[in-house]
């Protein structure tokens, strides 16, 4: 209790901290868009880690376009990850300040290793896949089925079995990297896989009559899944206004994206050097929410009570050992005060 308390207690200071830092920013402005002496705002570097999807880097793409990080007074440096454990184990290094990751990395906030600035979208992008004519999980018992540890893949893989009353002993088991898993099933040397897209997509492309056994949306009725954007615990209250300043820019192209959905596919076809075919076909797997949309959710507990479900998951999963307050890291009030840029 008292380690709970303590992380709630540092999430809480975020939010004054952030909100001091841009009440001094307005109070410095003058007519001449300088500091209160007159010169220019400071660009400062922010070091924002993605995934090479359109869940993972829309918004990216978004605000190099529109000039948001300009607006914000920040300049991304991009670094690319190919999951979320990944991109978490990297905040404890000085490496990068902010990272995107899927649902399935949530067990890594709840348990203390990062703190959540926004939501994203929630998507509907996992899938659990099987060799062409096999067409259930139990028919996948005894047999290799390559699974990404710790990430959304995972998660359902997780949530089928329960389902299913089946365990993982069941199974021939092998731990991959997602794009390790795609070759391996093009090549058919695993059976089966629990993947996203767009990595199925490339899947696809060496077995295009693979067979989809579980999605997301089988389970949509007991859990949400949100993907996120979430730093170092603790680093908010620490470092407030780099905090608002990042949560300003990401509002700001969550907007653009959800009135402008065929110019943000294009856009990020070009930011990841993509097809826009292939993009189009990921934001299908996404919801998407208007960033007030997201205070209000926010504001009346709704995604606290999406971090609840995941986490009672994840400890029947045995990934934490206990259920904690999402307010522990999620300050919702930062996200809500936090105006866009």
């Amino acid at each position: 209790m008292t380690t709970s308390l303590t992380r709630r207690n540092v999430l809480q200071l975020s939010m004054g901290a952030a909100a001091v830092s841009l009440l001094a920013a307005c109070g410095a402005k003058t007519e001449d868009n300088g500091s209160a002496s007159g010169g220019a705002k400071e660009t400062v570097e922010i070091k924002v880690g993605y995934i090479a999807d359109y869940n993972g880097a829309a918004l990216m793409a978004v605000a190099d376009q529109e000039g948001h990080w300009a607006k914000a007074g920040l300049k991304p440096k991009y670094l690319p990850f190919t999951n979320g454990p990944l991109a978490i184990q990297a905040l404890g290094t000085n490496n990068v300040d902010v990272v995107y990751i899927g649902s399935g990395a949530l067990w890594l906030p709840a348990s203390g290793k990062a703190e959540i600035w926004a939501v994203n979208s929630v998507s509907n992008a996992d899938r659990i896949i099987a060799q062409p004519g096999i067409t259930t999980l139990s028919a996948l018992k005894g047999k290799k089925v390559a699974v990404p540890t710790g990430t959304s893949g995972d998660q359902l893989f997780s949530l089928a079995l329960d389902k299913e009353g089946l365990n993982r002993e069941d199974f021939d088991v092998t731990a991959m990297e997602p794009p390790a898993i795609v070759a391996a099933f093009a090549s058919k040397q695993v059976d089966g896989a629990a993947l996203w897209y767009p990595l199925i997509d490339s899947a696809k492309k060496g077995q295009p009559d693979l067979v989809e056994i579980y999605s997301n949306e089988d389970f949509i009725d007991t859990l949400t899944f949100p993907s996120t954007f979430v730093a170092a615990p603790g680093r908010a209250a620490k470092d407030g206004a780099l905090a608002a300043s990042f949560i300003s820019v990401i509002k700001a192209a969550n907007d653009f994206r959800h009135s402008n959905q065929e110019d943000t596919v294009a856009l990020t076809a070009k930011f990841l050097k993509l097809k826009e075919e292939d993009m189009a076909a990921q934001a299908g797997v996404a919801k998407l929410f208007t960033s007030k949309e997201l205070e209000t959710l926010s504001s009346e507990g709704t995604v606290n009570t999406w971090l609840e479900g995941l986490q009672k998951q994840f400890k029947a999963d045995g990934k934490i050992t206990e259920v904690v307050d999402p307010k522990t890291f999620y300050n919702a009030e930062l996200y809500i005060s936090t105006p866009a840029v």
